[in-house]
């Protein structure tokens, strides 16, 4: 029976976790690679593409955080089923996710592409990188229609254990679009030259492929779709299910980029070059913490599928081992960057203000880290016992009522680098909730 029971319920806590955690890490980094690959060919072009490009990076998270919270819903939705082995559950919702996923897809590129110049001209894009936002955007924001099945997909298998898989994906898109970069950019090889419109035109086909990719996994490799047994109430019911948490999930994660767009707009008012500096500073921030970002990933399947088994010495000794490695790993960002964040920024641009305002970032932002990493353990936990507010709250909380007024109070007072001395302040808050707030959530589903 032991053998036939779900992947992440069964040997030692820490291969479960880390199982889930490195490939995720793997194709994290690779998609933050790929970014960092953009703003490096960007960057040849000049520092106003590379401030439009950064106008768009809040963005392109909002489409993205509207499917991954409906892939969050999944995720938690699906892992519990899976450990109770509820095969039949499974495929269904499943199914039914991917639809509401293409229609979540097609309001986000339509209202984009609606919105393109009010909405940056809010941001705070002036006419010198106005254009080059426009250029953009209008193929860029093409890629959210493709967008949904592909992460949506990867929830699916992340939910049934399966890490790698997911990883594979992401960096088999990430290389399509990196090797597409510089020949879409500046017209190598008899391509058309187009500069930024040529970035995001890779980025839209890499997306693509990422679809059809996933599309072949799920339904030719795992048979984990089906096309029988749908019928409209079924479909509304599994949407239902997925959105009790997927809602709030896309809640806490719209609030993020709402909250980097008006942390945006206050970085502009420093100039251009501080907009540059913000954008690669935080691709950067993201390559480093990678790690983190995928711990947080890893605790909803691994939570869902051993709460679903009812092992809750389990998950008492999967949050000690996933706090103490956050805790650990950010003393090392904070050294890593202290020391290298100069060589490090030195290869995407020589203009020295935009490396001066960068490295105020990745000096301050590091000592958060830990405390970031705790809140995201337990809202990846939250979520899987299907108790989405305390995630929301947390999340909305740490963003816009703590992180968002206390950057413009402390940029008032402190100047640029009080932005991120804000940033550091709104994560401790957040770590802290978290924490005490897991404790009481986990003896309610534990009794």
């Amino acid at each position: 029976m032991e053998n036939n029971a779900p992947k992440l319920t069964v040997g030692p806590v820490s291969n479960s976790i880390l199982s889930m955690m490195l490939p995720m890490a793997l194709g994290i980094l690779v998609m933050i690679g790929n970014g960092l690959v953009d703003a490096y060919f960007i960057g040849q072009l000049g520092y106003a593409q590379l401030a439009a490009v950064s106008y768009a990076f809040p963005v392109w998270f909002v489409a993205a955080g509207i499917v991954m919270g409906l892939g969050t819903g999944t995720s938690s939705v699906l892992s519990r089923f899976i450990g109770a082995g509820d095969t039949k559950s499974v495929k269904q919702i499943a199914t039914h996710s991917m639809v509401l996923a293409v229609m979540a897809g097609a309001v986000v590129t339509l209202i984009g592409l609606l919105s393109i110049e009010s909405l940056f001209g809010l941001l705070g894009a002036n006419e010198e990188s106005m254009p080059y936002v426009k250029s953009y955007m209008t193929i860029y924001y093409w890629g959210s229609l493709f967008l949904g099945i592909p992460f949506i997909g990867n929830s699916i298998l992340r939910a049934n254990g399966d890490a790698k898989t997911p990883s594979m994906l992401v960096a088999f898109s990430a290389i399509v679009n990196a090797v597409l970069d510089p020949f879409l950019i500046f017209g190598w090889f008899g391509f058309p030259e187009m500069g930024v419109a040529g970035a995001a035109l890779a980025s839209v086909i890499s997306t693509v492929a990422f679809l059809f990719a996933s599309l072949w996994v799920l339904i030719v490799r795992d048979n984990l779709l089906t096309t029988i047994g749908h019928s409209l109430k079924s479909m509304i019911s599994s949407w239902k299910q997925v959105l009790h948490v997927g809602l709030p999930a896309i809640a806490s994660n719209l609030i993020a980029p709402v909250s980097s767009a008006l942390v945006t707009a206050l970085v502009s008012t420093y100039g251009q070059e501080a907009v540059a500096a913000y954008g690669l500073a935080g691709r950067i921030e993201a390559l480093v913490i990678v790690l983190l970002m995928a711990l947080g990933g890893a605790t909803a399947p691994y939570v869902g599928q051993n709460y679903g088994a009812k092992k809750f010495d389990r998950l008492v000794n999967g949050f000690k081992f996933s706090a103490r490695f956050a805790l650990f790993y950010a003393i090392f960002c904070i050294v890593f960057l202290y020391f290298g964040s100069a060589t490090i920024l030195g290869v995407f641009t020589d203009n020295e203000d935009v490396i001066r305002l960068a490295m105020i970032q990745l000096l301050i932002c590091p000592w958060g880290y830990g405390f970031l990493g705790i809140a995201s353990i337990c809202n990846g936990s939250f979520n899987a016992f299907g108790r989405p507010l305390p995630a929301m709250t947390i999340s909305i909380s740490r963003t816009l009522v703590i992180y968002v007024p206390l950057a413009y109070a402390f940029a008032h007072y402190l100047g640029f680098q009080g932005i991120f001395i804000a940033q550091v302040l709104a994560n401790i808050f957040a770590g802290c909730v978290a924490i005490v707030w897991y404790r009481r959530v986990f003896r309610e589903v534990a009794n």
